[in-house]
């Protein structure tokens, strides 16, 4: 296709130069991301998706039909049969219209694969992602996503590097290894590829466990690997003696020029008062992995973790059976609401339960999850990001986590839902900065308590 490039200013005199050299859908970039500065001296720029749900709100099924979208490339590419749903899932993600149809039809006509293959997300923005891709198939698929936790009583499956990350160490936990190893193929989903440094060092890793494994792919939003990088994985598979595919809705290179000048001064919201809070038990019996995790400041959590998150593996068999429970949790909270539109957010990793939840909730809803990534914000309506809040993680306390532009939205209740809580006083918190830039209605939905029918 004709090479496009489009010159984009981040902010301030901070631009950056894209050539799209693959669009096999016609996508326009806005369809897909826009831009902000990271506040990272490793890498400034950001790519903040429009369609991921993670620092901006989107439509619950809008992130769950784009990891649709990537698993039928993948489909139609290695299984060698049609996906008749694609041209409706592309066109439904460009214009945003019957997104919940479209994810009905999906869910009712899920895809056969060939051969067992292992599907892994990568944390923490590409946990639902993967999660969405695994979604689509009804057999032969596990999944399983990385993870920054540390869970000192189970031995790491594997661990690898991402080093440009604010959080670079990653995790596999997997209590039963032996399931993994039947996979015959791997598929590695993250949002955007940029250098192809962390899959390089996730496959090297894998090679050592999975010796039997001679095709890797790589299932990407976006992909931005320079030819050089792309030269670098040309080589590494004639070393390896594997293949390395890369399927990407959208890819190219790109070019930053400038520097931004941050100030420290930011429209931010952070609370360190409590506040009286709405915390929800679910009345659903909730499937539960026992471990307790440490955080990086030594804060043990003892909550349990859900097994539908798919942190410690997911056959499809089992993930049929959590949608039961996601529906049930749905009209749970879908008791509380009121008229007016309601925003659920995950947290952190645990994007795709909440995520799925919030589909089931009905009309006027959105998704949104908090993020550890700090996102330089700006009061400009030119700018993607205008502001943030910043709390304590329920899960991992004392680590920062951030929620962005929560006030151009008129919300009328809000959902946190949270897999674990630590500390209840740091979920207070954390509602009290909701407060402080909301007057919606909030409640906290906890998935380790059970509340009576």
């Amino acid at each position: 296709m004709t090479k496009l490039s489009n010159k984009l200013n981040i902010i301030q005199d901070y631009d950056i130069d894209i050539e799209i050299t693959n669009n096999p859908y016609d996508f326009a970039m806005t369809d897909l991301f826009h831009m902000a500065t990271r506040i990272n001296k490793k890498r400034q720029f950001l790519f903040v998706s429009t369609v991921l749900g993670k620092h901006l709100a989107v439509r619950p099924q809008v992130p769950i039909l784009t990891g649709a979208l990537l698993a039928m490339m993948y489909y139609e590419k290695h299984v060698g049969h049609e996906a008749v749903l694609l041209p409706s899932v592309v066109q439904a993600l460009k214009k945003q219209q019957n997104v919940q149809e479209l994810l009905q039809q999906v869910e009712a006509n899920k895809l056969d694969l060939a051969e067992d293959i292992l599907f892994i997300g990568f944390a923490e923005t590409a946990t639902a992602l993967g999660h969405a891709v695994f979604n689509t198939f009804q057999s032969k698929a596990t999944y399983i996503h990385t993870t920054r936790e540390l869970l000192p009583e189970l031995e790491p499956f594997v661990t690898f590097e991402e080093e440009h990350s604010h959080a670079t160490s990653h995790r596999v936990y997997c209590e039963e290894p032996n399931q993994l190893l039947q996979a015959k193929q791997i598929v590695l989903i993250d949002d955007e590829i940029t250098t192809g440094n962390t899959v390089v060092n996730i496959i090297e890793t894998l090679r050592q466990k999975f010796t039997a494994v001679q095709h890797y792919t790589v299932l990407s939003i976006l992909d931005w690997r320079s030819p050089q990088q792309q030269v670098k994985f040309a080589e590494l598979e004639s070393q390896w003696g594997i293949t390395i595919e890369f399927i990407s809705i959208l890819s190219g290179q790109f070019n930053c020029d400038g520097t931004p000048s941050l100030t420290s001064d930011q429209v931010q919201t952070t609370s360190q008062t409590t506040t009286d809070m709405k915390l929800l038990a679910v009345n659903e019996a909730v499937e539960q992995k026992h471990y307790y995790s440490i955080a990086n400041n030594g804060v043990i959590n003892r909550a349990p973790y859900m097994l539908a998150t798919g942190r410690f593996m997911l056959t499809t068999a089992q993930h049929a059976a959590q949608q039961q429970t996601y529906q049930k949790i749905a009209r749970q909270m879908q008791a509380l609401r009121s008229d007016g539109p309601a925003l659920v957010i995950g947290t952190g990793e645990f994007m795709y339960v909440p995520m799925q939840i919030a589909a089931y909730l009905g009309e006027d809803v959105y998704f949104q999850s908090t993020t550890r990534s700090p996102i330089y914000c700006e009061d400009n309506v030119s700018y993607t990001i205008t502001e943030k809040i910043a709390f304590e993680s329920p899960e991992n306390n004392g680590v920062e986590n951030y929620l962005y532009n929560l006030q151009r939205h008129p919300y009328s209740e809000l959902f946190l839902v949270i897999e674990r809580i630590a500390n209840e006083d740091v979920v207070a918190r954390a509602v009290q900065a909701l407060k402080s830039v909301s007057n919606a209605t909030i409640y906290v939905i906890c998935m380790h308590k059970r509340g009576t029918e």
